[in-house]
C-alpha cells in the first residue's frame, strides 16, 4: 500500500487509472481549491483530506465531484464540496464504500446519491442547501446512514425512493428545514432510530413496503404531518417516538397491521393520532397523548385495537399547540 500526495494541479481521475495507483493506496489531498470531477475506478482507494482547507468547487459548471461506479471499499473523507450542478457524490452499483466527515454546500441537485448500491457507510457528513440531502434509489440495500446533519434543502433531507430500497438503517441523523420531507422512506425493513427531524412539510413519510421500524425519533415543527404511514404499507412498528408541536397531525396512519407502542404525541395542531378509514388491524398501545387540538386520538379505521393510551386534553384556553413553552407544567 502506497501513500501518494495529491495537489489541486493533479488530474486525480487519470492518476487513479494509471499504473502509479494500485488497490489499497491512499491519496492525501493537499489543501487548496480543486476544480475537477473524480472518477474512482479501482477498489479500496482512500481519498483523504490533509486538512480542513481541501475544497472541491464545481463553480456551477461541473456536474459531479466524485463518481464511484462498480467499486468496493473506497473511502472519501474530510473534503469540502460545493457548487456542483448535479449530485456531489454518486455511488452506482458499489458496495462497502465509506463516505465520512465531508461537508457539502450549494448543490443544484443532491448531496449523496446511492444507486443500486449496498453495504455503504455514510457517516458524519454535513449537507446544506441541496435538493435531496442523502438519497437511496434503484434497489439500494443494507446501507448505514449515521450521524449526518442535513439542513436547508429544497426537497427531502433523507430519502429511499423505490420499493426495492430495503434493509437500510438511518441512525442518529439530524434533518432541519426542508421544503418537503425530513425522511421519505419507501421499501422494506428500513430502520429509523434516534433521528431528530425539525421544520419540514412532513417529518417522516412511510410509503410502499412492509416491516419498517421507527424508534426513538423526535419530530417537531412540521407543517402538515409529524409522521404519516400510507395505506400501501403494512406491519409498521413505531415506538418511543416524540412527536410534538407540529402544525398539522402528529401521527397519521393509513396502513395495515402496524404497531404503535409507547409514543409521546403532544401539542399538535390538527389532532394528535389519527387512524384513517383505510387503516386496518393496527395496535395502538401505551401511547401518551397530551394537548393535541382538537382531539388527541381519532379512530375511523377497521378492527384497530386501542389499549392503555393516556389521553390528556388541554387544561385551559392558553394551552394551545403553537405555544410549547407551557408544556412542562401541563404534563407534570
Amino acid at each position: 500500500m502506497a501513500v501518494i500526495n495529491v495537489t489541486p494541479r493533479t488530474d486525480i481521475t487519470a492518476l487513479i487509472a494509471s499504473n502509479d495507483v494500485a488497490e489499497g493506496d491512499v491519496l492525501i489531498l493537499e489543501e487548496g481549491m480543486y476544480f475537477q470531477t473524480v472518477n474512482v475506478t479501482k477498489n479500496f482507494i482512500q481519498i483523504l483530506a490533509k486538512g480542513p482547507g481541501v475544497i472541491f468547487d464545481g463553480s456551477s459548471i461541473l456536474l459531479t465531484a466524485f463518481i464511484l461506479s462498480n467499486v468496493t471499499g473506497v473511502v472519501i473523507e474530510g473534503i469540502n464540496i460545493r457548487h456542483y450542478r448535479d449530485d456531489s457524490i454518486i455511488i452506482q452499483s458499489g458496495a462497502s464504500n465509506r463516505i465520512v466527515n465531508n461537508r457539502f454546500n450549494n448543490m443544484l441537485s443532491d448531496g449523496i446519491v446511492l444507486i443500486g448500491s449496498s453495504g455503504n457507510l455514510i457517516w458524519k457528513n454535513e449537507i446544506c442547501n441541496c435538493s435531496d440531502g442523502i438519497k437511496l434509489t434503484s434497489g439500494s440495500t443494507n446501507n448505514w446512514i449515521i450521524e449526518n446533519t442535513v439542513k436547508d434543502g429544497f426537497v427531502d433531507a433523507f430519502e429511499t425512493s423505490s420499493a426495492a430500497d430495503s434493509n437500510n438503517a438511518f441512525i442518529s441523523n439530524i434533518a432541519i428545514n426542508h421544503r418537503d420531507r425530513g425522511f421519505a422512506i419507501f421499501g422494506n425493513n428500513n430502520l429509523l432510530l434516534n433521528n431528530l427531524v425539525i421544520n419540514h412539510e412532513a417529518g417522516i413519510v412511510i410509503d410502499v413496503g412492509t416491516d419498517s421500524l421507527a424508534i426513538g425519533n423526535t419530530v417537531k415543527d412540521c407543517r402538515l404531518w409529524g409522521q404519516i404511514v400510507f395505506n400501501e404499507f403494512s406491519n409498521y412498528f413505531a415506538s418511543e417516538n416524540y412527536v410534538e408541536c407540529n402544525v398539522g397531525v402528529g401521527m397519521s396512519n393509513i396502513s395495515h397491521y402496524g404497531i404503535f407502542l409507547g409514543n409521546k404525541i403532544s401539542y399538535n395542531g390538527d389532532n394528535g393520532f389519527t387512524l384513517d378509514e383505510l387503516s386496518t388491524g393496527n395496535l395502538v398501545k401505551d401511547n401518551k397523548l397530551v394537548c393535541n387540538i382538537p382531539e388527541n386520538i381519532i379512530d375511523n379505521g377497521v378492527d384497530n385495537n386501542l389499549i392503555n393510551n393516556i389521553d390528556k386534553p388541554c387544561e385551559s384556553p392558553s394551552d394551545v399547540c403553537g405555544n410549547c413553552s407551557n408544556k412542562e407544567s401541563i404534563e407534570s
